[in-house]
């Protein structure tokens, strides 16, 4: 059974720790955030640790990191995290849940999450510290960059490329043959059918270009 340090006490932590107590091949035994966040710690059964303390009490040999933090700020602080933990010497977990379903023959890449229901069919391409949640769907050939968030029910169609840190929300759709920009968020329910500028922000279903540019938006209204 290995030992798991999650990455993240919030939310997103509390429920990846809720699965990995039902799969036998994992053992959470902390969380590791920066030292403001300790305080908001919503896995109470274990010890949450700062960023600059965790060396000392879980060593790297003995222990790997599942990231298990949220998509604030286009993902750039959870692309953060990874790479300050990876730095400090710990091997990051690419965690699939029993329950989904992966065709791919091409590795996923580090630090990946993939929860059940979830299905990657053959030839899909997966980036380092992606988040696909329960019920999404990666169609053949389709590649998704590093840092990505899929979210719930969202279908990636085949063929289709979503640049880096981009968030893809609850039911959204990517047509064949699509490129969605890096740093693009795309808004629950959404309906990709053209390629989309980096940066970009797409929240109707008609998946209009919004006015405020991605980071402005993240800026304001917290995503």
């Amino acid at each position: 059974m290995k030992k798991i340090i999650l990455a993240g006490n919030a939310i997103t932590a509390q429920i990846l720790q809720h699965y990995l107590r039902q799969d036998l091949r994992y053992e959470v035994v902390a969380t590791v955030v920066d030292q403001p966040f300790l305080a908001l710690n919503k896995c109470l059964d274990v010890p949450s640790v700062s960023t600059t303390e965790i060396l000392n009490r879980f060593p790297v040999d003995d222990h790997a990191v599942i990231m298990a933090i949220g998509y604030d700020d286009l993902n750039k602080v959870r692309e953060s995290l990874f790479h300050r933990v990876k730095g400090l010497g710990y091997r990051i977990e690419t965690y699939i849940h029993p329950d989904a379903c992966v065709y791919t023959e091409n590795s996923l890449g580090e630090g990946c999450v993939v929860l059940p229901g979830a299905v990657l069919e053959p030839h899909v391409h997966v980036g380092s510290n992606c988040m696909v949640w329960c019920n999404a769907t990666l169609a053949h050939h389709s590649y998704v960059g590093e840092n990505c968030w899929v979210a719930s029910g969202a279908v990636i169609s085949g063929q289709a490329r979503i640049g880096c840190n981009t968030f893809i929300g609850v039911n959204a759709t990517v047509v064949n043959n699509i490129a969605v920009g890096e740093f693009n968020i795309i808004g629950g329910g959404a309906l990709i059918t053209k390629s989309t500028k980096a940066s970009s922000v797409h929240l109707a279903r008609s998946a209009e270009v919004f006015r405020y540019s991605a980071e402005e938006y993240t800026k304001y209204f917290s995503v």
